[in-house]
């Protein structure tokens, strides 16, 4: 009866030396480490007045930003952090 299962090839793989460092020649260590990283540039409002606000904020005094998060916040708007 011929041995069954896996066998030895009799010719070589040419994987020879594979490492367990887990990257690549290059030193890629593959997608996904490190946290994403966001946009080199926020996208434009398309709405003109939130347009408007967003062009004067760094301008604003840190009071008139506040005032302004927390209406939005009050008025239940989403993803609005407290920076």
């Amino acid at each position: 009866m011929p041995p069954e299962g896996l066998e030895q090839s009799r010719f070589p793989s040419g994987n020879a030396g594979v490492s367990d460092s887990g990257g690549s020649k290059s030193g890629n260590n593959g997608a996904g480490s490190g946290p994403p990283r966001p946009p080199a540039t926020p996208p434009k409002p398309t709405d003109p007045e939130l347009a408007a606000v967003a062009a004067a904020w760094p301008d604003l005094p840190p009071a008139i930003r506040a005032g302004i998060v927390a209406m939005v916040k009050a008025a239940g708007g989403g993803g609005v952090t407290g920076r």
